[in-house]
Parts: structure tokens; C-alpha cells; sequence
């Protein structure tokens, strides 16, 4: 660094700044009840549902069937 600055010194003023304008943001909107699915957001949520429900299937037939 030519100009004699530290790199690691944080410029309070630009954080203080960004922290204000981050405040005054809106809150994004909320979703109206209801239109959540029932498994919630996780995108995996309803393949990994099936896997257990399979294993728990097989776990609960094999022994019956041997």
C-alpha cells in the first residue's frame, strides 16, 4: 500500500453508513398464512420424506416376509 493505509483498519464511517441504510430498509413481506406448503421451505423436504418412508416400510415388512 503506497498511500500508507492499513488494509485491516476498518472505515467506521462507511460500516456506520451501510448499517443506517440497511435500518431504513423495509422488512421484506411477510406471506399470507396458508400458502406455506406443508413440508415448509426446505426444497428437499418431500424426496428425503419418501426415502424414510421407504426405509421405515422396508424395516417394518422384511421381517415379516423372512
Amino acid at each position: 500500500m503506497s498511500d500508507g493505509r492499513d488494509p485491516h483498519v476498518t472505515d467506521l464511517r462507511r460500516y456506520r453508513r451501510a448499517r443506517e441504510k440497511a435500518r431504513r430498509r423495509p422488512p421484506p413481506p411477510k406471506a399470507p398464512p396458508g400458502s406455506q406448503s406443508l413440508l415448509g421451505g426446505r426444497k428437499n423436504a418431500g424426496p428425503i420424506l419418501v426415502i424414510v418412508l421407504l426405509v421405515l416400510a422396508a424395516l417394518w415388512l422384511l421381517p415379516a416376509v423372512f
